[in-house]
């Protein structure tokens, strides 16, 4: 059985979609051309409480995937148990390049095990310890 997660209280003004905070990109060019995607987090904008910590992050498409183009960004609201290896999706939204709103929802997904050898897992082990991969 997989571990609830508790969520880390942010600020009621936060917007998922500012793009002010510290963002730190975590692959370099030549990972992001591989996986398709840049992924940054906001390192300012991480809560801690005991093990479990909540985040944001934006991944930006870098080459089109499926009928998504080059540019479409998600801006997440994660929350990690690092103890015990579980993350959940708090509430996301895909914007277009221009800005557009293409999806979202507030509505908690399910909490899942992170898979430590994968790109999620590195985005983890960099939100739980501060280690960027390099």
């Amino acid at each position: 059985m997989l571990t609830s997660l508790p969520v880390v209280a942010m600020a009621a003004t936060s917007d998922l979609t500012s793009r002010s905070g510290k963002w730190v990109r975590l692959f370099k060019p030549e990972v992001e051309m591989l996986v398709g995607r840049s992924v940054s987090v906001d390192a300012a904008g991480i809560r801690t409480v005991g093990t479990a910590r909540t985040f944001r992050e934006l991944d930006v498409l870098v080459k089109d995937k499926g009928t998504l183009p080059r540019g479409t960004m998600q801006f997440m609201r994660r929350s990690v148990n690092c103890a015990a290896g579980t993350t959940r999706v708090e509430e996301w939204r895909l914007l277009a390049r221009n800005g557009a709103v293409l999806g979202g929802s507030t509505t908690a997904g399910a909490v899942q095990r992170v898979r430590w050898d994968k790109e999620d897992g590195v985005v983890m082990r960099y939100v739980c310890s501060g280690v960027l991969p390099r």
